[in-house]
């Protein structure tokens, strides 16, 4: 392999292992540190604030910044030049760009500068050692699905929040235009009384600033009243946004799972679909017989998450199979025992695939029963085959 080969293979496993949530174990001990990483910068950062642990021990908490720093911008690099293996990059340099200058790029770039050095040259910027907590995003399904929800409502969130300013701002001048006169110090202009309008459109009530006069209590009454009301449609927005992303990354995640079965291959999309939708999701924990062979055969089994054991019949090698793979199809389309036994090596999220539901599909999608057919007839000649 030329220099060049070598360079892009090593940058394509750099990619892999940084990027990819199915890694494999390589790539689960790299996110396995960085969020480790991460853990130790955040926690030192807070202790190093509690003012009698900052005094005694600041000089060992700077040096485990450093430490922290340093491992951050060695990150920070790397993912600079993998930047190009991202999918759909549209050339090397626009792409490192792009992560130079995205948010994660920004957050991964102050992460990796010691502040913890900053006060040896006249500085403080010390409240910028909390920043890595953010990294943490990257690692965090949820947050990626709260971004979606948000972007997929931005319009009825802006709109809803249009609404909202627009009831802050009336609610606020009507209490300024009661109050004004009873208490100059804190309703002395309609800013000034904006701040009581958010305390109280957001039911928060510190209880610092409140009417004193008749009319100015019934308006601020009616303003809690109408707070509650209105947070709770953008609430509402975001939560059933985010149900929804979550359950379109895990339908995109089971469709892609039968899409890789050579039984489904030949279908379309659309029947791909439909078979993942008679999938029913099953657990196992860690030592749990999964099939035992010699049992009947009934049923497929897609790997979500963990990784499973096969004792094959007849052969003293043992394989593994973790997430993304899938075992057990020939019970969809032969009458037989099983000739493995499989148990779980960790906690396993499993999609099963019953005989029984699959005939039921199949018999309500007859013009697939052709074409079902001719696959299962090929898949067991390559059994038989190999």
């Amino acid at each position: 392999m030329s220099e060049t080969g070598r360079h892009e293979s090593a940058r394509a496993m750099a990619h892999h292992y940084l990027t990819r949530e199915e890694g494999g174990a390589g790539g689960y001990a790299v996110r396995t540190g960085l969020v480790l990483l991460i853990a130790i910068s955040v926690t030192t950062a807070i202790l190093k604030s509690v003012p009698h642990i900052g005094r005694e021990h600041g000089q060992l908490l700077d040096i485990v910044l450093l430490f922290t720093s340093v491992g951050f911008a060695a990150e920070y690099l790397l993912r600079i030049w993998i930047a190009p293996d991202n999918a759909g990059a549209a050339g090397a340099t626009r792409e490192r760009l792009r992560y130079v200058f995205s948010l994660p790029g920004l957050v991964d770039l102050v992460a990796a500068i010691p502040f913890a050095l900053a006060p040896h040259v006249g500085l403080n910027l010390d409240w910028l050692d909390i920043v890595p907590i953010f990294k943490l995003l990257r690692h965090t399904a949820a947050f990626q699905f709260m971004v979606e929800a948000v972007y997929s409502e931005r319009r009825v969130l802006w709109s809803a929040a249009v609404l909202m300013l627009a009831l802050l701002v009336f609610q606020s001048s009507l209490v300024y235009y009661f109050e004004r006169e009873a208490q100059p110090d804190k309703y002395g202009s309609i800013p000034a009384a904006m701040w009581w309008g958010i305390i109280t459109l957001t039911t928060v009530g510190y209880g610092d600033v409140t009417p004193i006069t008749l009319w100015g209590r019934i308006a601020g009454g009616i303003t809690a009243v109408m707070g509650l009301c209105m947070f709770a449609i953008p609430v509402g927005i975001i939560a059933s946004a985010f149900i929804e992303a979550v359950r379109r990354r895990e339908f995109v995640d089971t469709w892609n799972l039968v899409a890789k079965v050579p039984l489904f291959r030949t279908l379309d999309a659309a029947r791909i679909a439909a078979v993942a939708g008679v999938l029913r999701a099953r657990r196992a924990e860690r030592g749990e017989r999964l099939i035992r062979k010699g049992d009947h055969a009934d049923s497929m089994y897609f790997i979500v998450s963990g990784e499973v054991e096969i004792d094959q019949e007849n052969s003293a090698a043992k394989g593994r199979l973790a997430a993304g793979d899938f075992f057990g199809e020939i019970a969809l389309i032969a009458d037989r025992t099983r000739t493995a036994t499989i148990t779980a090596q960790s906690p396993c999220k499993l999609l099963v695939l019953h005989k029984d539901d699959f005939d039921s599909f199949m018999q309500s999608h007859p013009d697939l029963q052709d074409a079902v057919r001719v696959a299962a007839k090929k898949r067991l000649e390559e059994i038989a085959g190999g």
